[in-house]
């Protein structure tokens, strides 16, 4: 099961894939979508400044997706020489947040860009929206890896506070 913080990560996130695709269907609003981008940007280096480590993250994945995704579209969505992008997204969220967020994202990419896509789909695109499960595995071992050596690195800081402390206590019972 997974845990309830990477539930809320991925409904987050869903809801900001949400939102895009209301503001890109909808005319008006779709005229806008570079100005929403530099409004998005400018309110995640704000963040940064005023809220913790943790809550940024989760802004700062949300903000990206939603650039991202703002981008592509307003380049041709699925025929965009930015749509490589959307590969990239998946890895540094894998790394930035935890490694079950491509799973739900890649789902949510491929449903976004079949129902922005206003031409008819060909086989090019769709092989391009092929590649989102095969890249998500490649993405979840990724951030998988990644988790791990982080932790790896915070027991070893853990262990060589705990080893000075010792030989602290060492060098202070030899004195006496």
């Amino acid at each position: 099961m997974m845990p309830h913080k990477t539930i809320l990560h991925i409904f987050i996130l869903f809801a900001g894939v949400n939102a895009t695709f209301l503001w890109v269907a909808t005319p008006l609003l779709s005229k806008y979508s570079l100005q929403l981008t530099a409004v998005l940007i400018v309110f995640m280096v704000l963040g940064k400044k005023t809220v913790n480590e943790e809550t940024f993250k989760i802004i700062e994945g949300l903000a990206i997706v939603v650039v991202t995704l703002l981008l592509v579209s307003e380049t041709d969505g699925i025929s965009s020489p930015l749509f490589f992008l959307n590969y990239f997204l998946l890895f540094a969220l894998s790394l930035l947040l935890e490694p079950a967020i491509p799973v739900a994202l890649s789902f949510m990419f491929i449903v976004f860009y079949l129902l922005t896509n206003e031409t008819n789909t060909s086989v090019f695109q769709l092989l391009e929206l092929l590649a989102f499960p095969f890249m998500t595995p490649l993405a979840y071992f990724v951030g998988k890896i990644y988790r791990k050596e982080e932790n790896q690195k915070k027991e070893i800081a853990n262990l060589r506070r705990k080893v000075e402390t010792l030989e602290e206590e060492l060098v202070e019972e030899e004195l006496r």
